[in-house]
């Protein structure tokens, strides 16, 4: 037969059990808002039976229930969400950086402005139209001169804007090479103590969730992959070559490229060329090697086809004071790009400025108006367009693109939430429901404390109160 403490024993077992399921209860509730939390739960199973010892079997029919125990402390999480949504996350992550640069080029040409390069492009054209008409005015010609300034200053500031923020992206993209080796290595840490902790038969909820933290923000950075081993640890990849694997990690650096303004460039510690296929690398990547050298190339043609073509007028032409085969422009390029110093006379003061087509002929403002024709003419796209049109057209392009990335960042930015709202639908902490829990593990916690309670009672009136019978 079970002994008369047998009951004292089951009633104990409840009560740390459900003292336990409280504690993790708690434990919900206080990381209710902390980041990458996966909610827990204390999963109670019966003990396990027994028949007990007796001579007497027909008093003790059947086996003995062994009460309840902590199976387990559950973890919830899908790992088939995790992989979805760090593929979106990292998708919208990249159109994100790229439409974040784009926003910048589109602000530092600030062509949506008074200020834009197209106004003072046609100031330019009107300055040498208004002149070829009175060629003598010297007022006319200090107004083109400002104009011309004006001009090849707009250059100047827009080509080493667009120069600093390359180099900008350039700053970040190290930055992210630091933050992935730390990533690496930390997740290389959890991947160790995670395989100790399931080694032993524990479960490391929370070294899972930080080690799932640092896996998100791997596949931000970089579109990072992720598989768990049966051991526990997981093999992280970027594009096929392994990051981490066990306590092992392989790191990435930045080295200088000179084949590309020594700007870095990302390789692997075995040599091998670092790519990212997602996140914000990709995008700062795409940025700092596409699109913005694409509006320097146009800026540097357009300021270099508009230097030799009006210089190669300007040339031929005379000033006022006879002086001839002078450039109208210095420079070859949108951030060298400025007024010849032989255009004003520093001793006279005159404005040499090329308008007559022969020597002696003041009024005659010929090469002005040929100057001024240059903005009809097709010198761009293999004589497909005018430099207006070039530059129109440019613009037009960097406003497309702005408006793509914008419209894939949302798209994919869409596609994550919703991933991420399925995944917190099922890992995500839920007040209401934690009360409820804590309200039924309370309740058992205090039938338990009852039951040992009542249990002493018996015990008591068997001990003291043998013997004393008629008493």
């Amino acid at each position: 037969m079970p002994s008369l403490f047998y009951g004292i024993n089951l009633a104990l077992r409840a009560v740390l059990s459900h003292q336990q399921a409280i504690e993790v209860t708690q434990h919900n509730v206080a990381n209710a808002n902390t980041p990458g939390y996966r909610r827990q739960q204390a999963v109670l199973v019966a003990g396990l039976p027994y028949a007990p010892p007796t001579l007497m079997r027909e008093l003790a029919a059947g086996q003995m229930g062994g009460g309840v125990r902590v199976d387990r402390i559950q973890r919830f999480n899908l790992e088939f969400f995790d992989g979805r949504y760090r593929r979106e996350l990292a998708e919208a992550t990249r159109w994100q950086a790229e439409r974040d640069v784009l926003q910048q080029v589109e602000s530092t040409l600030a062509e949506s402005t008074p200020d834009g390069l197209l106004p003072k492009l046609d100031e330019f054209w009107a300055g040498w139209q208004a002149l070829s008409a009175d060629p003598t005015n010297t007022a006319l010609r200090g107004d083109l001169r400002e104009r011309s300034s004006a001009l090849a200053q707009a250059l100047n500031r827009r080509a080493g804007a667009l120069a600093a923020l390359r180099v900008d992206q350039d700053l970040a993209i190290r930055q992210r090479v630091d933050e992935i080796n730390a990533a690496a290595s930390q997740i290389a840490r959890l991947n160790v103590e995670i395989a100790r902790v399931l080694g032993v038969g524990d479960q490391p909820n929370d070294l899972m969730d930080e080690r799932d933290r640092m896996l998100d923000k791997l596949a931000t950075l970089a579109g990072a992959e992720s598989h768990l081993q049966p051991n526990g640890e997981a093999i992280v990849s970027i594009n096929g070559h392994a990051l981490v694997v066990g306590r092992t990690t392989f790191q990435v650096s930045a080295v200088p490229d000179a084949a590309n303004a020594n700007l870095a460039r990302l390789v692997w510690q075995d040599g091998q060329a670092f790519s990212a296929p997602r996140g914000e690398l990709k995008g700062l990547f795409d940025a700092r090697d596409r699109v913005i050298p694409d509006q320097q190339n146009g800026l540097d043609s357009f300021a270099a086809t508009l230097i030799n073509q009006v210089n190669a007028l300007h040339r031929a032409g005379f000033g006022l004071n006879g002086a001839t085969n002078l450039d109208f422009f210095a420079g070859t390029d949108a951030l060298s790009m400025r007024l010849d110093a032989a255009i004003t006379d520093p001793v006279n003061g005159i404005v040499n400025i090329a308008t007559a087509a022969a020597a002696g002929n003041p009024g005659d403002g010929n090469v002005a108006r040929q100057i001024f024709d240059l903005q009809q003419a097709l010198l761009m796209n293999g004589g497909t367009a005018t430099l207006n049109q070039f530059y129109t057209a440019q613009v037009g392009r960097l406003g497309l693109e702005g408006r793509s990335a914008t419209a894939a960042a949302e798209d994919r930015g869409l596609v994550a939430e919703s991933l991420d709202r399925q995944r917190e639908s099922i890992g995500g902490v839920s007040l209401d429901e934690e009360a409820a829990n804590l309200v039924q593990s309370q309740r058992a916690y205090e039938a338990a404390a009852r039951m040992m309670t009542t249990i002493d009672e018996m015990i008591d009136r068997v001990i003291n109160g043998m013997g004393r019978v008629g008493l």
